[in-house]
């Protein structure tokens, strides 16, 4: 699990049970609010036999995030050359 925190928002990677395997997600809450947080598939939605397996590919995922948007949309690096 690693957390990174944004403009208004916090982020946390972590892994979730999925039936009989594990999802990698990244969840966004806004700070200073009691709003729930607003959870995200990424991986496309991959399942993962393991869970330290779920966890890494969130966290790599996370390592990609440059900011949160305003409605808790998660806003990735741009993977087009410069």
């Amino acid at each position: 699990m690693a957390r990174r925190h944004f403009a208004k928002f916090d982020a946390i990677s972590s892994a979730v049970p999925a039936d009989d395997a594990f999802e990698a997600v990244i969840a966004v809450k806004r700070r200073g609010t009691d709003e729930h947080a607003r959870v995200h598939q990424v991986a496309n939605g991959q399942r993962y036999d393991l869970m330290f397996e779920a966890n890494a590919a969130a966290e790599a995922a996370l390592t990609r995030v440059v900011e949160v948007g305003d409605d808790g949309e998660l806003i990735w690096e741009s993977t087009e050359p410069i």
